[in-house]
């Protein structure tokens, strides 16, 4: 067993390179062969990853997590990578192996006692996963909430947060991990919605960021936002992500031409999910956990169940889980003035859900396959004033990858197919009309909305080693589809199916296509500075077709003018008797109803007996008075909605380019400035926008807006990414991450008015451009102290917009809009949010307790107040969170939280629904 160990560890270091010819293999030996200064302190091992690659200019890579807390040596003097890895690891138990053609370092725990570093051209190839040549398979470092040093290696705003993060944090619902993120807020639509929508920058719904759960975009919308401030106005992400299953979220807040980008115009959110790497302990073929959750405050139940097993002598490895959520209503904080939707709209009622997971994976050494298939169910309600609605959502996602990664520096291929269905189906209360200014309607209405996206991504990096320095170039494709559907069924729309538009409108049905080819490379001149840039090309198309409709009042019958055959004295005497009784009284007697009247008043009245009302000459017809010479239509009125076909078949297109330069001057310093542009194609949403607010009407609201544009941004970002190992003790350390960017927007997308060229007379809402440039600016910091017996950090995001106040206007030569706007995507986010973030630990570190402190700035309108500010929708809020967790020993854990500890009222930032008061949640992890 030894002797196959070594041959298989010498087959993986010895570089092979067929491609580049003896030279270059003899050009890496060399290489790994020569002395380098390295000064490293004694720290944890998940510290020390960082730390190693910098000094040794190599990937390094923590493939096991669970070994991040073994305590590694001090190494200190001039060794070539090999040794000052075998002096760093010595007696700790934790092995590596040096991969990617000596560009590479996986460190990861085995059983084997057998120490083969000092064998000369051999290392030790332990039963771990090598994650490739980026280094981003890792999720914990020492960084803001455990962040991985790679995120404080990369030039560009990238933010990670750990499942040790997420656990910790006692989240109610999976969009509470964006909350303590720098540039970033949880865009929540509904306060028992397990909905996740993003606000990154500014920038939210519609596509604008992508979120994808290992890269299977979650691409519904709903374009109504479920009551608040903004009902029926606005696009709402549907995008369903249980965390029970994730490892990490990954967070890129601007955009390049690489995969994953396509159609996005600011960045995206990527959800990764566990693998058996994940489950299983070093040394061992089978693991999982199980995480069981009770808390206060309307929160019930959250619990998961996760196992992993994998071939004892194979390849083969496989996951599988359950998890299940079961929230109820929750109660509002107590404490302060601020205003609260609580009384008004029925925003905090619970849910129920279910979710199953399983990855197959396949490691046949330089090929990888993995498959793998999450499923969710959730139920769950929303209503306002005296209705509620029900929601059942299923989501499924399907992901199959095959990667390559031979020892060769030409070929890193990856590759993904994905798949992720949604279906709705909402059972709509009865409105008894007038809601919202809808129709109203009597009968429930069930509404099916699915949305089924399918795509492909191929992408490959090739190295090489030029005269003017290090080259890597990455390029591939990638495209997806979305399909549509929306069906609406009530006992009045079976009777009148033109109704069904008006259910509809905001989950309409269509198609769209986009496509990406992509090229980027980087380069290393020197050791100081890298160079980096691309250009991708982005195409989409919009095709399909839609109905929208007119109200109009048509008259029938013939017209004629009216002749003097009546006067007006027969029709008041016969059909107003009353009033001709009090006439005539007056007249007469001069008394009426035990009131005496004036000579002046009886002679006026007896004037209009005796000589105004016999003079006024006209016709009764049909028991109505009909002044003579006035035209009468003999005809009865009715009201028709004369209906209109789009056929919409739009393409958009673009060269899209990026750029990156990043120096390091020093070791712990590395400034960037980054240029990029990004297109955003509508949504079919926006493109077949047609119907109205939901009632018993057919849809005579809305139109689509057939030159409807796409979204263009330019983003300029200029950053600095800072490490720092021994500060002021041997294992302490420094992670320090800042932006700041200034984005450019042409032609935002929002509702407004439209006019047809088939209705001359008047206007419909639709989605159209503004009319100027949207500006985004802000300023991001992330950081952390951390030196193992404390730790102290936090973040500050502070953004600034400015938008047009016009949106473009349309003429069809008759009637011309205004170019109001009617409603944004969303409010905007506010100018300023910041986190302090520290706390302790105790006994060996099996014992910590922290604690979080959370101040927002108003959200904001996007209409001005009258001192030309942006209005202010919100209060501000600050918030106390404590959390801790207790380790018995390696197997079992126990976390607990106390969120919103001060019982604050509030409404949280970029949402209109009131957050719940103090919550108490403890949950236990098992390993097994």
């Amino acid at each position: 067993m030894l002797l196959a160990t070594t041959a298989i560890a010498v087959s993986f270091a010895t570089p092979v390179l067929a491609q580049t010819g003896a030279d270059a293999a003899n050009s890496q030996r060399g290489e790994q062969g020569a002395t380098r200064p390295f000064n490293i302190p004694a720290q944890s091992l998940s510290s020390v990853v960082g730390a190693f690659g910098r000094q040794s200019g190599l990937q390094v890579t923590l493939a096991t997590p669970a070994a991040g807390n073994v305590r590694t040596n001090a190494v200190t003097g001039s060794f070539t990578v090999r040794e000052a890895l075998s002096r760093l690891l010595a007696g700790t138990g934790v092995n590596f192996r040096i991969a990617g053609n000596g560009r590479a370092v996986v460190i990861g725990t085995g059983q084997s006692t057998v120490d083969l570093s000092a064998a000369e051209g051999t290392t030790v190839l332990e039963t771990i996963t090598l994650t490739g040549k980026t280094g981003r398979n890792s999720i914990a470092g020492s960084g803001y909430q455990g962040t991985p040093d790679w995120v404080y290696e990369t030039p560009a705003s990238v933010s990670v947060v750990g499942r040790e993060a997420i656990q910790s944090a006692g989240v109610r619902n999976t969009r509470d991990v964006f909350n303590r993120v720098s540039g970033v807020y949880a865009g929540e639509g509904n306060g028992s919605f397990p909905t996740v929508s993003p606000n990154v920058r500014g920038l939210q719904e519609s596509g604008r960021v992508v979120v994808s759960i290992d890269g299977a975009r979650q691409n519904a919308q709903r374009g109504a936002t479920f009551g608040g401030t903004a009902s029926y106005t606005a696009s709402a992400g549907q995008g369903y992500v249980d965390v029970a299953f994730i490892r990490a979220v990954e967070i890129e807040k601007i955009t390049n031409a690489r995969s994953g980008n396509a159609g996005s115009l600011g960045g995206k959110v990527e959800f990764r999910t566990v693998s058996a790497d994940d489950l299983i302990a070093a040394g061992e073929n089978k693991g999982g956990e199980v995480n069981v959750s009770r808390g206060t405050n309307g929160y019930d139940f959250q619990g998961s169940v996760l196992g992993a097993v994998r071939s004892p002598d194979g390849p083969l490895s496989f996951v599988a889980g359950y998890s299940r959520t079961i929230m109820d209503e929750y109660k509002i904080g107590t404490k302060g003035e601020a205003r609260s939707t609580a009384l008004t709209m029925k925003d905090l009622l619970g849910r129920d859900g279910w979710s199953t997971f399983f990855k197959g994976e396949g490691d046949f050494g330089d090929v990888k396959a993995s498959l793998s298939w999450m499923h969710q169910q959730n139920d769950f309600v929303h209503g306002s004033y005296n209705v509620m609605d029900r929601e059942s959502v299923r989501n499924d996602s399907v992901v199959a990858k095959l990667d390559w990664d031979p020892e060769s520096e030409l070929i890193d291929f990856k590759s993904s197919l994905w798949l992720n269905d949604n279906m709705t189906h909402e059972l709509r209360a009865a409105r008894t009309g007038g809601v919202a200014g809808s129709a109203g309607y009597a009968t429930e209405t069930n509404l099916d909305m699915g949305l089924r996206s399918f795509g492909v991504s191929v992408e490959n990096t090739s190295r090489a080693a030029t005269p003017v320095g290090e080259l890597s170039l990455n390029y591939g494709v990638e495209a997806f589809r979305d399909i549509a559907s929306s069906v609406a069924t009530s006992s009045a729309i079976e009777k009148n199916p033109s109704y069904a538009s008006s259910y509809t409108a905001f989950s309409p049905a269509g198609r769209r296509d986009v496509a990406s080819l992509f090229f980027n490379g980087e380069l290393e001149p020197a050791d100081w500075i890298t160079l980096s840039g691309g250009v991708r090309y982005d195409w989409s198309r919009l095709k399909g077709r839609t109905t929208y409709y007119n109200q109009a009042t048509v008259a029938t019958g013939s017209n004629r003018t009216v002749g003097s055959v009546d006067s007006y004295l027969t029709y008041v005497s016969q059909y107003l008797p009353a009033t001709y009784s009090r006439v005539y009284a007056i007249c007469m007697t001069g008394v009426f109803g035990g009131r005496t009247f004036t000579a002046a008043q009886r002679a006026s009245s007896c004037n209009t007996l005796n000589n105004i009302w016999p003079a006024t000459k006209g016709e009764i017809i049909n028991g109505q008075w009909r002044d003579a010479g006035t035209t009468y239509f003999g005809t009865t009125y009715s009201t028709e909605y004369p209906s209109y076909d789009v056929e919409i078949d739009h393409t958009y297109s673009a060269w899209l380019p990026s750029a990156t330069i990043e120096l390091k001057p020093v070791d712990w310093f590395r400034p960037y400035v980054s240029y990029s542009q990004s297109l955003r194609p509508p949504t079919i949403l926006e493109a077949f926008f047609a119907g109205a607010r939901p009632g018993d009407s057919p849809g005579y609201e809305y139109a689509p807006n057939q030159a409807l544009r796409a979204e263009k941004a330019t983003t300029y970002e200029i950053g600095a990414n800072m490490s720092f190992d021994g500060v002021l003790l041997d294992d302490d350390s420094i992670r320090f991450k800042m932006a700041a960017f200034r984005r450019e927007v042409k032609d935002y997308i929002a509702l407004g008015y439209l006019v047809t060229n088939q209705v001359l007379d008047r206007t419909y809402t639709s989605f159209v451009n503004l009319d100027g440039t949207t500006y985004m600016r802000g300023l991001e910091f992330e950081g952390n102290y951390d030196a193992r017996s404390f730790w102290i950090g936090g973040s500050a995001t502070f953004l600034k917009t400015e938008w047009p106040e016009k949106t473009q206007v349309f003429s069809n030569g008759t009637t011309t809009t205004t170019g109001e706007i009617v409603a944004w995507p969303g409010d905007v986010a506010p100018k300023a949010k910041l986190t302090l973030d520290g706390g302790m630990r105790f006994f060996d570190e099996k014992f910590s307790l922290g604690a979080r402190l959370n101040h927002v700035t108003p959200t904001q309108s996007r209409t001005l107040d009258t001192e030309g500010n942006l209005r202010e929708v919100t209060d501000p809020y600050t918030t106390v969170d404590l959390y801790g967790s207790y380790a018995f020993n390696d197997k079992a854990t126990l976390r607990f939280a106390v969120n919103n500890l001060t019982d604050r009222k509030y409404i949280p930032a970029a949402s209109a629904y009131t957050a719940p008061g103090r919550t108490f949640i403890a949950t236990m992890n098992v390993k097994f």
